[in-house]
């Protein structure tokens, strides 16, 4: 049989139209002894393409906690936690999140890319629930139109194609949130036939590869210098967020990071024994203020971040709210 190296070229070779994750995805469907898990795939994958670097030292882009192989046990499903190294390079990010296409609001996320352009920005990270996707969720809701699903992907690419317009060589991260999830929810029970189909995966769906724009699902870590990135459903658990919503994520990650899914703007952070600073904070929105789900709400606020990340790894975060047209 073919070493790891020899499939991933076959497989890129054989799928030249799909993105280098679902490529990886599909190589560990049909490979899983060979591989350790789906990221381990996908720097194959990315060797293949000839797009594998590293981002500090000789830390590779992707790795994962593993264990070593132990030859007399069973083979292991064994899933450790993933993350995922922003090359040195993305070090002036601008982080937007919770746009909720369509339920966006226009004027905030124009205020928040014309932010970016003024402060020279080379990368953005997309920090999850991009699309709305109701037609696909498992809560109480109207039946969709028939036009509905057809509007959500084309009213997201129309969004993809400006930020490339606008930013011609930043490096564009998606990171998925718990509203992008619902469209794998709803084709792993609605339509499992289509669930292994390349073609019906979001990457594919909203031409990612189009627009250059790197897609990670929702259990790996992304990691800009010392700065953990999440959406934020996998931390922050429930629908409504904590009083602090920053400390919510200090209690459970223990380690600085930034997440979205609670439309609010907060921080904490506090000292260990050695004197290290952990600092976490919560990004607001880009989507209407007022959902069906909670209409009369007030903790929900629009906003959005710049991260400043130094070649040691040492970060600056720039917690923006926008408020009255405003940005503070």
């Amino acid at each position: 049989m073919a070493n790891k190296t020899e499939l991933a070229a076959q497989y890129v070779a054989k799928f030249p139209s799909i993105s280098k994750s679902s490529i990886a995805a599909k190589l560990f469907n049909d490979y899983p002894t060979l591989y350790k898990n789906q990221e381990d795939a996908r720097s194959f994958v990315r060797n293949a393409t000839g797009s594998l670097h590293c981002s500090r030292g000789d830390k590779k882009y992707i790795y994962t906690n593993t264990i070593a192989h132990t030859p007399d046990l069973p083979p292991s499903k064994l899933k450790n936690r993933e993350f995922v190294d922003l090359p040195i390079s993305s070090n002036n990010i601008l982080w937007l999140s919770d746009i909720h296409i369509p339920n966006q609001d226009n004027d905030a996320i124009k205020l928040a890319l014309d932010y970016g352009k003024k402060n020279k920005i080379n990368c953005i990270v997309l920090g999850g629930d991009i699309l709305d996707n109701t037609p696909f969720t498992s809560h109480d809701a109207p039946p969709p139109s028939a036009d509905d699903v057809r509007e959500f992907f084309e009213y997201t690419e129309i969004f993809f194609s400006h930020l490339r317009t606008l930013f011609p060589k930043a490096h564009i991260v998606w990171i998925e949130g718990n509203h992008d999830n619902w469209y794998v929810r709803y084709l792993m029970k609605k339509a499992p036939m289509l669930f292994n189909d390349e073609y019906f995966r979001l990457p594919q769906r909203l031409n990612l590869k189009k627009y250059n724009i790197d897609f990670y699902e929702q259990h790996i870590v992304i990691k800009a210098g010392k700065l953990h990135m999440l959406h934020g459903h996998t931390i922050v658990k429930g629908v409504f967020a904590p009083v602090n919503a920053a400390r919510g994520v200090f209690m459970r990650a223990k380690s600085s990071m930034i997440i979205g899914h609670v439309h609010s703007t907060s921080s904490h952070s506090e000292s260990n024994i050695a004197e290290d600073e952990i600092a976490c904070w919560s990004v607001g929105c880009l989507c209407t203020l007022a959902p069906d789900y909670s209409p009369h709400g007030t903790k929900h606020n629009l906003g959005f971040a710049n991260i400043l990340v130094e070649e040691n790894g040492n970060f600056e975060v720039l917690n923006k709210r926008i408020i009255n047209g405003k940005v503070y």
